[in-house]
């Protein structure tokens, strides 16, 4: 179905720009976007981890009628911040990601259009708080396409402020 095309390719194309990210100097990517804000690097891991989440605990459980409970942020994001502050280099993050990511699109385009549209209850939720549609994984997809824009937006105007362009 188009829809779930679009959607996958939308999810997909974050790769291009991360590997973009190879360019950016490395104080840059390990430096804080804003006082009391996560580095580049921090952001672009805590979108790995989720991709790892959602691939190995959230999606099998995607199923018609399933009660599904999902871990606090935190869960994800303190341990994926300090992973990328841990002395790992820039391209080993960029690496982890694109494979995350690379892993995640794979088993989405395996999906069938039923899989797809299956509703579920999040967290005690029939509607997803976000969008006003019901939990499905092209709704659950989609927000993740709008945390990665999201979060891209963030680094390109702490670079663009740091004189880095053509990302």
């Amino acid at each position: 179905m188009k829809e779930i095309d679009n959607l996958i390719e939308q999810f997909e194309q974050f790769n291009s720009w991360v590997n973009s990210l190879e360019k950016v100097d490395d104080a840059l990517f390990f430096t804080p976007i804003n006082e009391g804000k996560w580095t580049p690097a921090e952001i672009i891991t805590h979108i790995t981890y989720w991709d790892r989440y959602i691939l190995e605990e959230l999606m099998p459980k995607m199923k018609k009628d399933a009660k599904i409970a999902s871990v606090a942020f935190d869960v994800i994001n303190q341990p994926a911040s300090k992973h990328a502050l841990s002395g790992v280099t820039k391209t080993q993050l960029i690496q982890e990601q694109i494979e995350a990511r690379n892993y995640l699109v794979r088993t989405l385009e395996e999906k069938s259009e039923e899989e797809f549209f299956a509703t579920f209850i999040l967290n005690g939720e029939e509607i997803d708080q976000y969008s006003g549609y019901p939990h499905s994984l092209l709704n659950y997809i989609s927000a993740f396409v709008w945390h990665d824009n999201h979060h891209k937006e963030q680094i390109e105007e702490y670079l663009n402020r740091n004189q880095v362009s053509n990302l």
